[in-house]
């Protein structure tokens, strides 16, 4: 699985942002993939209300649409993407990243185990957000501890769907 890896870096393009900087602001229309080299980056949507609802966060060695919708529906998107730290990616269009998988079937199968991590992140969280509550803080602790000192811990709270007061308790309780 490394070596799909390192061939498929090295056919992308590196860009780097800085912190807050957009690569997606709702309305545009999404045709890359990115795969973060250094940095944090977030999706998020406004809710009705008016709050940012933070609904994924891509750290290091991580692969991302900047809309999943939009890249596959071709349809302006609904969600932001946006820099937390200062960012180097590596991205792909859309065009050719189908054409490297047509051409390998290692890095198209490569993407398949990509889509089912996904998949899977997504239905884990959908999942948590509906039958735990405190055990969300847990187990982003588990994978994600690393962040509380690089990103806003509002956007955390965001993410796992708390307010910021309560993950101030859930932190000062953990010490």
């Amino acid at each position: 699985m490394l070596e799909e890896l390192d061939l498929l870096l090295s056919q992308g393009n590196t860009i780097r942002y800085k912190k807050r900087d957009f690569i997606i602001r709702q309305g545009e229309t999404s045709n890359k993939v990115f795969f973060v080299k250094k940095g944090v980056t977030r999706h998020y949507v406004i809710t009705p209300e008016g709050k940012e609802k933070t609904i994924r966060i891509s750290k290091e060695n991580d692969f991302f649409y900047s809309s999943i919708v939009s890249y596959f529906k071709n349809m302006p998107s609904y969600i932001y993407c946006q820099c937390l730290t200062n960012c180097d990616l590596i991205y792909w269009e859309s065009l050719k990243l189908e054409a490297i998988f047509k051409t390998n079937s290692k890095l198209a199968d490569f993407r398949n185990t990509q889509f089912i991590k996904f998949i899977l992140e997504k239905h884990d969280k959908e999942i948590a957000l509906l039958t735990k509550s405190a055990e969300r803080f847990e187990e982003f602790c588990i994978n994600n501890l690393e962040l509380f000192n690089r990103i806003p811990h509002h956007i955390i709270a965001s993410y796992i769907d708390i307010t910021p007061e309560t993950l101030s308790r859930l932190r000062s309780n953990k010490s």
